[in-house]
């Protein structure tokens, strides 16, 4: 019998395992693929890895505009920068799997959970185990659109696209949330011919409306072609047929729609039957001992947020404290950054409650030091507190950590305003929204 039980060492398992171990619990934890989950290995991590070499060469063929002259343009290599983010990966691969086992029992299977005769049970690798408190991270996988499914080849998922030997000459990428957008926006700098496909009627649904604005005029300053309120009917050869019967050709398609959460098999008395289980807002089940965190639950699909949910719970399972539900900041990473937390204006009910404060990030000086004058911050106000905040800007994710203490800890506007923030700096936009945002 161990006291917790772990199904998935992506961010949330592993956070809730640390958290285990500090606590001197015996931990039985399972995980059949490499550890970190998709954020280390099909996701963040490699992702951003490659945005940096993409971003690099983009401000190298903009450096006449600085005054720096080079001899050549740039060039790079595919092979090499898939090497460092390869690389990258694995030093955490390397660090986290001996430094667990070290305080845990680690079993490299996939895991099933049973319940018999009324007892919930582990099974992995042809044996069962028991645990006080069982916690299923199992993650998520792409979701597949009727169509287009995976041929792993032509048309890839999120996970696929790490695995590409050669830099295509030009891609359809089907879906505008983050993966989409980041994609779109590394394969444009690398010199790709990038069709960016959305069904709904505007591009980046979730982001607030004067955002969605904005990435519209991002795509369009890095010639990314796209196509709102449309979606592919047929696929033949290499040709792409849209909705509103559109067609051109394409190297390979990228689907990338969303995630959809994998949660291990539930069996009954060891026969499989069809059980769903039931997530709570505290992310408890059915079963007195059985949580769900992380994508598992599909709440909200980022690793910090897993990571949250993973201390929550862990707190529930040690001392019986209460779930507290925070806003959860999310970065989409282009160029310029893309972030948000809180209320969206597209949100509001009554719009004469609330204040909506809006500012380029062209008056803020440093901006225009860095080469990086292209964005705005919109922040959200009622009862004299931020409920929303919205940037685009370079150091977006930084911007909106600051946004994300001043609306967790309500501290009042008027505190904001005491607040001395370093010139030049990006920081200073915070005070700038407040003061004299429109």
């Amino acid at each position: 019998m161990y006291d917790l039980a772990i199904v998935g060492l992506g961010p949330a398992g592993l956070e809730a395992c640390e958290i285990a171990i500090k606590n001197n619990l015996k931990v039985i934890a399972f995980e059949q693929a490499e550890l970190g989950g998709t954020c280390l290995n099909q996701g963040c991590i490699p992702t951003k890895a490659i945005m940096h070499c993409a971003n690099l060469i983009k401000e190298l063929k903009d450096a006449d505009k600085l005054g720096i002259q080079l001899f050549s343009a740039p060039n790079f290599s595919w092979h090499k920068i898939l090497e460092r983010k390869t690389e990258i990966v694995s030093k955490f691969n390397k660090v986290l799997e001996p430094s667990l086992k070290r305080n845990i029992t680690l079993i490299k299977a996939h895991a099933e959970i049973c319940v018999i005769d009324n007892e919930i049970q582990i099974s992995a690798d042809d044996n069962y185990y028991q645990a006080k408190n069982i916690i299923i991270a199992s993650g998520s996988k792409p979701v597949e659109l009727k169509g287009l499914e995976f041929d792993h080849e032509f048309i890839l998922s999120s996970d696929d696209i790490y695995n590409i030997s050669k830099l295509p000459k030009s891609i359809a990428i089907v879906g505008s949330g983050a993966i989409g957008l980041e994609w779109a926006m590394i394969f444009s700098m690398l010199g790709v011919n990038v069709k960016l496909i959305e069904k709904a009627s505007v591009i980046a649904p979730l982001c607030d409306i004067d955002v969605q604005k904005r990435i519209e005029r991002i795509l369009k300053s890095n010639n990314i072609e796209f196509y709102k309120d449309d979606f592919i009917t047929e696929t033949k050869n290499n040709t792409v047929t849209l909705n509103s019967s559109k067609t051109f050709d394409v190297d390979l398609i990228l689907s990338c729609v969303g995630r959809r959460p994998v949660i291990p098999e539930i069996l009954i008395s060891g026969c499989k039957e069809n059980f769903k289980l039931k997530i709570y807002e505290d992310f408890s089940t059915d079963f007195d001992n059985l949580y769900v965190i992380g994508d598992a639950n599909s709440e909200i699909m980022l690793a910090h947020a897993g990571s949250y949910q993973a201390k929550c719970v862990m707190k529930k399972i040690l001392f019986n404290k209460p779930v507290i539900k925070k806003p959860v900041p999310s970065v989409i990473y282009t160029l310029p950054e893309v972030a948000s937390v809180g209320l969206r204006e597209q949100d509001i009910k009554n719009k004469d409650e609330y204040i909506i404060k809006k500012t380029l990030i062209t008056s803020i000086a440093k901006s225009w030091c860095d080469n990086a004058a292209d964005g705005l911050v919109k922040v959200i106000i009622k009862d004299n507190l931020i409920q929303g905040a919205h940037v685009v800007s370079k150091d977006a994710d930084l911007l909106i950590s600051m946004f994300n203490i001043l609306i967790d800890r309500k501290i009042p506007i008027d505190e904001i305003d005491d607040i001395i923030f370093p010139h030049p700096s990006f920081a200073e936009i915070v005070s700038e929204v407040l003061k004299n945002g429109r």
